[in-house]
């Protein structure tokens, strides 16, 4: 493809109009949240106490850890049918995979528990965690790369599929 052949596709890509892909009003709200979520936490960490036994840790971890399964079957799932949302999955599964890796480390006790759950996170969790945030970069730019080869397409008007031949 020539030169002016690409600047020209990129024009194209250009003079698309401009899509939201969510409502304008997502942005306000969630800084807003992100906001109120700044002074709640340091409440948290002057008024929670540094040590406690809770019931139902087991149950919070089996949950948590089937959630994550789930996240990840579902990730394979959409990876495997090649289905653009496969981002979404990814990231999810990306964000749960440091979440685990986090509260596995700050919440196990000394010694061995806490080598195993250091060991854990930085030879599992946290290079899957980089796997799927390629996964999802990837996918990105396989739709934008995509989006690009049919708007040159476009460009170009239809391709005849056949030629006629005649005979003499």
């Amino acid at each position: 493809m020539s030169i002016g052949a690409e600047r020209s596709a990129e024009g194209a890509i250009a003079a698309l109009p401009a899509v939201r892909p969510v409502p304008s009003w997502i942005a306000p709200v969630f800084t807003l949240l992100a906001l109120v979520t700044i002074p709640w936490t340091a409440y948290l960490a002057v008024t929670l106490p540094e040590d406690i036994r809770t019931r139902n840790y087991r149950v919070a971890w089996v949950g948590f850890d089937i959630g994550l399964t789930v996240l990840l079957l579902l990730t394979a799932v959409l990876a495997y049918r090649g289905h653009r949302h496969m981002v979404m999955t990814a990231t999810a599964t990306a964000t749960a995979l440091l979440i685990d890796a986090w509260f596995d480390v700050v919440t196990s006790p000394t010694g061995h528990d806490l080598t195993v759950a250091v060991a854990t996170a930085l030879f599992g969790e946290l290079p899957l965690t980089c796997l799927c945030g390629w996964i999802a970069l990837q996918v990105d730019r396989v739709i934008a790369r995509r989006m690009r080869q049919l708007a040159r397409r476009a460009e170009r008007g239809p391709r005849r599929r056949w030629r006629v031949r005649y005979r003499r």
